[in-house]
């Protein structure tokens, strides 16, 4: 097996085993592609969820992480809605629609050793 297969391989076992948990006790596990995407889809990840699992990746597989920007995949988190009734129309906050952060994307950074997608 080659170098690049097995880093696929462990990246999709790390998430499998720690973080792809059926929604409720008897449902089963989402099915997991290359494509899943942990922003974005059917089952996105709250932020302090994501800024959990996107440690534990950068830690576990030694990527370098100065590139990555959280904004971008989860851009609408730190925003609190009640305040934004009382700014003016033009400051009123927008939802801002993330990018995806896929499990290929963690793959590669993983291969390369630092963050490729910012």
């Amino acid at each position: 097996m080659s170098y690049s297969c097995n880093i696929e391989q462990q990246v999709i076992n790390w998430y499998q085993e720690c973080w792809n948990k059926p929604i409720f006790p008897l449902f089963k596990r989402p099915v997991l592609t290359l494509d899943t995407s942990l922003s974005t889809g059917k089952y996105p990840w709250a932020n302090e969820d994501a800024v959990e699992i996107l440690e534990q990746f950068f830690d576990t597989f030694e990527v370098d992480r100065r590139e990555f920007s959280f904004a971008k995949y989860w851009p609408n988190e730190e925003t609190f809605i009640p305040i934004n009734s009382l700014r003016s129309k033009q400051n009123k906050w927008r939802w801002v629609e993330p990018e995806p952060l896929t499990l290929k994307m963690l793959v590669e950074s993983a291969k390369a050793g630092h963050w490729l997608y910012d």
